[in-house]
């Protein structure tokens, strides 16, 4: 991604594409407008929905933001594919093999599968090749590719070529052996390498096109090409997109929306419900404010339900480089965040599960989350989920969620103390900054200043909510450090711990930004050993010895039992000294939809969920009921099938 910049909050919840569907204008029995009946002409199979949030750039092979990947994940297929319980399938790959040493893979491609132009043209087959020119395009320095690191961290010599070391690119561990054969060799052994092949910068491209496009490749819908379930038709920035399904792609029979369009506007989560009823969208998230409304009501409550949890994690990160404006006095701030006791009376002072209840009023403990890495991601050979290992599971298993106001005030008298003898002045200002686009965070926000400031005082911390842009929030605000403490998320990209360890290494746009780097910025909670200039005293501090356990645990690649384990331990010292707060699991709250969730594409990682292959349409909306009954059917059906 580099894969440190990869989703902000609002991008991820923007795109809508979580359980709760998005809806499509299927032939709905739903009759009233109450109730959200299509627009569309009966029987036919248009997806429509708002959208308030656009993507910055088409071209899958550079960027890892998710509002930019969802082109791709529509249009061009991946080697392997994850069916609905989330076991892993054949897509463009119809067979693959392994080398004894687990260095080599080898993939037998389909030879079925060809590219279209966005009009639906034949354009050529797709082959082995157009996996090794993707690749050498995702690790040239020149491209500048947010994936590169993710290429680089496995594929042989990729590293070494990004750096300048190794000069000839076909060097690099892939190579085409024939139009149909392709082959990946790795710097070491990956278990778990199958799963990252649903990312962006493991997908296709064809070559000659690539080339002929030049500076132009995938920056409007006719300089890309698809080889996947649908082609971007239409592609007009802030106005609309229209997806169309690909007649020519090779698993055709299993697409059954038939078009996807997405009309911009800036207020879509406000205006959104309202359309819905008139008919006029099929998929709307209902803000919180309104909820109570619609689930009090005997026709509405019948077509709101949840959307479904995902293995995206939520935290609130603390900015160790803050570059804000004086009047919130980041040099204060800096003085504060960087006093471990300041960090664990805010950790300990936030009640979770008064936050949550914003998005989710009836079960918000369904969603919060007490470690960085969410249950049931990947467990141990004893089938041991992750979050269970020790000393993991003291924080997983903690009734509380890490809230206790006992502790958050013995945490604040020493701060107090310590921040007062190194000359910081009280109350902190506390800068927190919202997509005004996505929903109910702002109201989020206004609950956790009220609860945090109730507990600690008015005398100790004042925090400000302030609304950053609702487009290219994640630069302007994140990337800029144009907050002090803010919600932030990340999801999976491969199916093991290392993957969210990834936006808490120095260097990175979460707490540590590169900019960080400085070497006027001497702080225990910026620098690793060995970096150039550090002073010594400050090795052996905490987040020194984080990453020497992180390179611990990256460093075992064949135990997996024993890597698990190493990870576990250098997470809770991360949790332990409230580099971060873990919060909740992605959920984007209630909606109204006319597609089921429990019927597409279903991984952790990848741009799978976000993939509308498979997706069927709904009589009607799902209710609260009806959506629980349907998840523990497809929790039944996900169990039989992995058996």
């Amino acid at each position: 991604m580099k894969r440190l910049i990869s989703l902000v909050l609002s991008l991820a919840m923007i795109l809508s594409l979580s359980a709760c569907g998005s809806g499509s204008s299927s032939s709905s029995s739903a009759g009233s407008s109450a109730a959200g009946s299509s627009a569309a002409s009966e029987g036919s199979s248009v997806y429509r929905k708002l959208y308030g949030s656009e993507a910055t750039t088409l071209n899958y092979l550079y960027s890892s933001k998710t509002v930019d990947m969802e082109a791709a994940a529509q249009g061009v297929d991946t080697l392997v594919e994850y069916d609905k319980y989330g076991n892993v399938q054949p897509a463009l790959a119809t067979e693959w093999t392994t080398s004894e040493d687990g260095l080599t893979w080898t993939f037998k491609l389909r030879d079925d599968a060809v590219w279209v132009r966005n009009d639906g043209t034949e354009y050529g087959p797709v082959t082995a090749q157009n996996f090794v020119d993707a690749l050498h395009w995702v690790v040239t320095p020149e491209n500048q590719s947010t994936t590169s690191e993710i290429v680089c961290s496995v594929i042989k010599n990729a590293a070494e070529f990004y750096a300048g070391t190794v000069t000839d690119i076909n060097e690099i561990g892939v190579r085409a052996v024939d139009d149909t054969t392709l082959e990946y060799t790795l710097n070491a052994p990956c278990p778990y390498f199958l799963s990252m092949l649903t990312y962006v910068c493991f997908m296709p491209v064809q070559g000659d096109f690539l080339k002929e496009m030049g500076d132009r490749f995938a920056t409007t819908a006719d300089t890309m090409l698809y080889c996947g379930a649908y082609r971007l038709a239409d592609f007009q920035p802030q106005v609309s997109h229209t997806y169309v399904k690909n007649d020519k792609y090779w698993d055709a029979d299993n697409v059954f929306i038939e078009e996807i369009q997405e009309t911009f506007n800036k207020e879509a989560l406000t205006l959104a419900p309202t359309m819905y009823q008139r008919g006029e969208t099929d998929y709307a998230v209902i803000p919180a404010d309104l909820l109570p409304t619609w689930m009090n009501d005997p026709e509405l409550s019948q077509v709101v339900g949840p959307q479904r949890n995902g293995y995206f994690t939520y935290f609130y990160a603390f900015n160790f480089y803050p570059r804000f404006d004086e009047e919130y006095e980041p040099d204060n701030w800096t003085l504060a965040v960087n006093n471990e006791n300041f960090r664990k009376s805010i950790f300990y002072g936030l009640d979770r599960v008064k936050a949550k209840a914003i998005e989710e009023p009836y079960d918000p403990e369904s969603q919060l989350n007490n470690t960085l890495t969410p249950p049931n991601f990947v467990s141990n050979s004893e089938g041991v989920d992750y979050t269970q290992l020790e000393p993991l599971k003291a924080y997983t298993n903690d009734p509380n969620h890490g809230f206790d106001t006992t502790k958050a005030l013995e945490y604040k008298e020493k701060a107090v103390e310590e921040l007062t003898a190194a000359g910081a002045t009280f109350p902190v200002k506390i800068l927190m900054s919202y997509n005004p686009s996505t929903a109910n965070w702002d109201k989020q926000c206004q609950i956790v200043e009220q609860q945090l400031e109730e507990t600690l005082g008015k005398d100790y911390i004042d925090i400000i909510l302030v609304a950053g842009p609702a487009t290219n929030f994640l630069s302007q605000v994140r990337q800029a450090g144009d907050y002090a403490l803010m919600l932030c998320n990340w999801g999976p990209d491969y199916a093991d711990p290392e993957t969210y360890t990834d936006p808490f290494g120095v260097g990175s746009t979460y707490n540590w930004p590169e900019m960080a780097t400085d070497p006027s910025y001497f702080t225990d909670q910026v620098y690793a050993e060995g970096t150039p200039g550090l002073d010594p005293q400050y090795v052996g501090q905490p987040i020194t010895v984080y990453n020497q356990m992180l390179d611990t645990a990256k460093a075992e690649k064949l135990d997996i039992d024993a890597r698990y384990e190493l990870f576990a331990e250098a997470e809770a010292y991360f949790i332990e000294h409230a580099f971060v707060i873990p919060f909740a699991v992605r959920n984007d709250g209630y909606c109204v939809n006319m597609v089921s969730p429990f019927d597409r594409p279903f991984a952790p990682f990848g741009v799978s969920t976000l993939k509308y292959k498979g997706a069927k349409l709904l009589e009607k909306s799902m209710s609260l009921e009806e959506f629980q009954a349907a998840e523990t059917a497809w929790e039944t059906a996900k169990e039989a099938s992995q058996s």
